[in-house]
Parts: C-alpha cells; structure tokens; sequence
C-alpha cells in the first residue's frame, strides 16, 4: 500500500511539472520568407569618386533553419537558403549583377524559461558567403568570411508546431576580380530577416 501511494504521488507530481518547448536532443526545424537587405553605399568609396552611389538590391527567397538543442537553454542553428540574386548599380545605372548563398552557423541561447511558449534568443556564429553566376562589370567575386549577430522568437503553438521571426546582421565583404571594376571592394553587410514557422522533432 505504501509503494502504491508513492507511485500515485509521483505520478500527480510529474503531471504537475510544466512541459518544457526544448529539451536537450531535440531538433527544430524552420521555414520561410528571408530577405537579405544590404546596407547603403556599398562600394568602398576610396575605389570612387566621392560623387559616384554604388548599391547593391536587395532580394527575397525562400530560408530554411535547422537547431539542435545542445541544452534547453543553448542550441545551434544552421541557415540555409535558396539563391539570392542582386543588381549592382553605379549612380542608378546598373552594371552588373551576382547570385549568392550566405550559409551561416550560429550558437543560439534563449532567455526565458524552457516551459515558456514565448522563446526569444540572441545568436553569434559565422557565415560563409559565395557568389556565382556573376555578369557585367563584376566577372568574379571573391568568397567572403565574417561574423553573424542574430535575434528571433519562437512562439510555440502546440508541442510540435511553432511560428518565428528573426534577424541576422552578417558581415559580408568581397572584392570584384576582373574587368573595369577590377579591384574595388564590395561590403554587402546586410540584415537578413526571416517570417516562418517550423516544427519540433
């Protein structure tokens, strides 16, 4: 009688105990809308005239995310993403153009409670961008390494199902190989942002 009330007791007090949204093991994965914006006046301007505006556009795929939750307080994130294509322009004048993949790895912390259906968390990793199908005044880009800054939420809608916005500032620096632009520094530098949702397994 006495083992059958501690294991009635146990079980009530287990039932009690909040579920938690992560746990150690366990794998999110997201997707989404991303849109890389780069920041203004991308051309560095001791390669130009102090009157000459270079930009380069933004673009908006499709992203995917995939976490493992190393604790469940810290995880790892990788972002991955279809390619993303931008116009380079001098003045307004387009003169050349580039795809791009900006795979990043980030080591994830998240603030609140693991029982809480609001998770936001704070990121630092880094990002390995390569440039392909260039064309115009910018027959090559160089790969470029730097470090990433990220930001975001989850909000669990059940136990397996969630929605997330995030953010990621990247550090994204090339040089154009080639051509008549040969030799002139490109940071890129943009802030990527993410709408999606995703799944926990």
């Amino acid at each position: 009688m006495k083992l059958l009330k501690t294991l009635l007791a146990s079980a009530v007090a287990i039932s009690a105990m909040p579920a938690l949204s992560y746990e150690a093991g366990d794998f999110v994965v997201k997707a989404g809308i991303v849109n890389v914006n780069p920041k203004e006046d991308n051309i560095d301007k001791k390669d130009l005239a102090s009157d000459v505006d270079g930009q380069v556009s933004d673009d908006t795929q499709l992203g995917l995310t995939l976490t493992y939750m190393v604790t469940p307080k810290i995880g790892v994130e990788v972002l991955a993403a279809t390619p993303f294509r931008h116009d380079v322009t001098v003045n307004g004048n387009k003169i050349a153009e580039t795809k791009h993949l900006p795979p990043t790895i980030s080591a994830q912390y998240y603030l609140l409670d693991p029982a809480s259906k609001i998770q936001p968390y704070v990121g630092l990793g880094v990002n390995h961008t390569f440039f392909f199908d260039e064309d115009g005044a910018a027959p090559h880009l160089e790969k470029s390494w730097g470090l990433s800054y990220s930001a975001g939420v989850n909000y669990d809608i059940n136990e397996r199902f969630l929605a997330n916005v995030a953010v990621w500032k990247l550090d994204i620096d090339t040089e154009i190989n080639g051509g008549p632009a040969d030799g002139i520094d490109v940071e890129i530098d943009p802030l990527v942002f993410m709408v999606g949702a995703g799944m926990k397994f």
